[in-house]
C-alpha cells in the first residue's frame, strides 16, 4: 500500500474511532455483565417495578441484610397488596414480546426510523471528510466520490426524517423538549443534505459546499446525542 493511501485511511479510521467512542461508553450494563436476553428483559422490568425471580450474579456476594431489619420477598403478601407471582425470564421474555407487537403498518415504519437513521450519518460524515481531504489534498480527486455520498446521505436523511414524523406522531409542538428538538435538528439535517446535493452538482463553488458539510457534520453530532439521550436517558454520557 503506498504511502498516499494511507494517508486517506488514516484520517477514516481516526474519525470512526471517535465516532465509536461514544457508542461504547453508553452500552446497557446488562450486555457489559454478559446476561442473556431473557434476563436483560428481566432487570428492565425488575426497574419498572414488576416482581420479577431473582437474577444471579457476580454482586450477589456482595448483597446481604442489615442485622434487625425486616426483609420482604420480592412478591411477597403484605398488609396492603396481595402477594404476585414472580416471573421467571423466559416469561418475562415473552411478555416483552407480546406488548412490542406491532400494531400497525404506521408502527413497524415508525420503528424502522432508528435503523435508517444510520444510512445518512455514515454518508454525510464520509462526505465531509472526502471535502476535507480535497480541501488539503486536491490532487486526491474526490469529487466525484463526494457527490455520490452527498446524494445518497440526502435520499437516506428524508427516509430517515419521514420515518421519525411517522414514530414521533405528525404534531408540531411536543411536550418533551429533548424529542422536540431532536424532530426539528433531523429535518433540519434533511433539509440541509437537499441543498448540499444541489450545490454538489450545480454549484461551481466548493466553499459554500463545504460550509453546509460543516452544519451538517454539527448537526449530524448533536443529533446523535439527542438520540441516546431519549433511549439511554438523561445524561446518558455521564459527561455532566
Amino acid at each position: 500500500m503506498t504511502s498516499k493511501s494511507h494517508r486517506l485511511i488514516l484520517p477514516i479510521l481516526a474519525t470512526a474511532l471517535l465516532l465509536g467512542l461514544p457508542l461504547a461508553a453508553s452500552a446497557h450494563e446488562g450486555h457489559q455483565e454478559d446476561m442473556s436476553d431473557a434476563e436483560l428483559v428481566q432487570m428492565e422490568m425488575q426497574e419498572q417495578g414488576r416482581p420479577v425471580n431473582h437474577v444471579a450474579d457476580h454482586h450477589d456476594g456482595d448483597r446481604h441484610d442489615d442485622a434487625g431489619e425486616d426483609h420482604h420477598p420480592e412478591g411477597a403478601a403484605t398488609e396492603d397488596a396481595p402477594a404476585i407471582e414472580p416471573l421467571t425470564p423466559e416469561q418475562a421474555m415473552e411478555a416483552a414480546i407480546a406488548q412490542n407487537r406491532a400494531s400497525s403498518v404506521s408502527d413497524v415504519l415508525g420503528r424502522l426510523h432508528p435503523v435508517a437513521a444510520h444510512f445518512p450519518i455514515a454518508l454525510l460524515l464520509a462526505a465531509a471528510i472526502a471535502e476535507l481531504m480535497l480541501l488539503v489534498r486536491p490532487s486526491t480527486g474526490l469529487e466525484v466520490t463526494s457527490r455520490f455520498l452527498i446524494a445518497g446521505g440526502a435520499a437516506g436523511a428524508v427516509v430517515a426524517a419521514l420515518l421519525g414524523w411517522i414514530a414521533a406522531g405528525w404534531r408540531l409542538t411536543d411536550r418533551s423538549e429533548t424529542l422536540a428538538i431532536h424532530r426539528w435538528n433531523g429535518t433540519a439535517i434533511a433539509a440541509l443534505a437537499i441543498v448540499a446535493t444541489w450545490l454538489a452538482f450545480r454549484s461551481e463553488s466548493r466553499t459554500a459546499l463545504r460550509a453546509v458539510l460543516l452544519v451538517l457534520a454539527i448537526a449530524i453530532a448533536a443529533q446523535g446525542y439527542l438520540g441516546g439521550e431519549m433511549v439511554f436517558g438523561p445524561n446518558h454520557l455521564g459527561i455532566r
